[in-house]
């Protein structure tokens, strides 16, 4: 564990998205939750275990906020005891982060952030706001860390240029061969006001790829072929819209190209998957109907990491093309009792692996409902349901479960 937190290199603390009470610039809370989870495993229905288990998690934040600068700092511990798992009873999970919003001038404004996070249950990215959890006995690091500038030029112009930063590293060899990864993503978009409500774009984004682990994945004709083989340079060229139709209804749109070169593809005697272009869209849509409540919907498209390198033959799976929609609703029922709905959707087509795997699919739904109760200004008890279900189009690997999970608990905070 130690290793993996000094490779990472935290410069940072807190946790993303907090919030400080009005009379105070810190706060704590807890959270302390008895549940069940059908599929702790996350694998087919053949062979999943089922338990009963109790998850706490305590955190700590901090907030200053002055007249050009916004800091936000905190941690928060992730502790889940599982009934019947066995060696190892219980994951534990740390959370650290920060962020930075300072207006230098009224002209040219500055943000940061970092998240920072180690854990002993490893879920992988998939898509943009999907995890598909993939259980491992061991430690796991991911790094995420952004910078933005944003440069008036005019009454109708300005600027923004940023860059973002995510390591991910595994402590198990075999999480390592195929997700350990640095990804470099540098961007630069032209905004234009075209009216009162509306907002033009012209945005480029560069994204590199590298896989850090050099272990061998597979022997091709007497080549040895190690995890870089699925290194790439994406180059994303898009234009869009921001447009507030109400104060209560706003939408975003992205559209474009993703084109993505795989650096190491020739590498395999075997191969000829070397480059691809592809559609890139990124929209959401957002409503606010009522006091405390809202909806908001959204899909976005483009090439993503997949967590298959060979599926059988000779040639690699460089990685999918995903279409991920998603949405959500929060209701205010009573002054007391709120209610919440979120649901994902996930298509994603391999590219690379040769006949009988390149096009490939693999398909993702997860849906959650949450019931929040109000008992004082410190006290608040919760319940909810989550269902997670990966149908997988691979003959050869049984990829596919369903997992159900219930929890009921109670929130303290200060």
């Amino acid at each position: 564990m130690k290793k993996l937190i000094a490779s990472a290199g935290i410069a940072a603390v807190g946790v993303a998205g907090l919030q400080a009470a009005d009379s105070k610039p810190w706060s704590i809370s807890a959270s302390l939750r008895g549940f069940y989870d059908d599929n702790i495993t996350t694998v087919p229905d053949a062979v999943k275990e089922e338990s009963f288990g109790i998850e706490v998690s305590p955190s700590v934040n901090y907030n200053i906020v002055r007249d050009q600068t916004t800091l936000s700092l905190g941690y928060t511990f992730g502790l889940k005891w599982f009934e019947d798992r066995e060696p190892d009873s219980s994951d534990e999970s740390h959370t650290v982060a920060a962020s930075l919003d300072h207006q230098v001038s009224s002209t040219l404004s500055f943000s940061a952030s970092n998240t920072f996070r180690v854990a002993q249950e490893p879920s992988v990215t998939t898509g943009t706001l999907v995890r598909v959890p993939i259980r491992g006995e061991q430690d796991y690091l991911d790094n995420d860390a952004n910078v933005s500038l944003t440069k008036v030029l005019s009454d109708i112009y300005s600027v923004e240029l940023g860059y973002n930063n995510r390591v991910i590293n595994f402590e198990d060899a075999a999480f390592s061969a195929l997700l350990d990864r640095v990804e470099h993503t540098p961007w630069v978009h032209l905004l234009g006001q075209i009216n009162k409500s509306t907002v033009g774009l012209i945005g480029y984004r560069y994204k590199a790829v590298d896989y850090t682990d050099d272990a061998i994945l597979n022997v091709v004709g007497g080549v040895p072929l190690e995890s870089d083989i699925r290194d790439s340079d994406s180059h994303y060229i898009y234009a869009g819209l921001d447009h507030a139709f109400t104060p209560q209804l706003q939408g975003s749109v992205r559209a474009g190209v993703q084109i993505t070169e795989f650096n190491n593809a020739d590498e395999n005697p075997l191969s000829a998957d070397d480059d691809v272009t592809s559609p890139y869209v990124d929209a959401n849509l957002a409503y606010a109907y009522a006091q405390g409540s809202n909806i908001q919907v959204g899909v976005k498209h483009e090439r993503r990491r997949n967590d298959l390198a060979f599926a059988g033959g000779t040639d690699p799976i460089l990685d999918q093309e995903q279409t991920v929609v998603y949405g959500s609703i929060n209701h205010r029922i009573t002054a007391k009792l709120n209610a919440s709905l979120v649901g994902t959707y996930l298509n994603g087509d391999y590219e690379g692996g040769g006949p009988g795997v390149d096009g490939n699919n693999d398909e993702y739904w997860a849906f959650g409902v949450n019931l929040n109760y109000t008992i004082n200004q410190f006290l608040s008890a919760e319940a909810g349901y989550n269902f997670d279900d990966l149908e997988s189009s691979f003959a050869t690997i049984n990829r596919s479960y369903d997992r159900n999970r219930v929890y009921i608990g109670l929130r303290a905070s200060y």
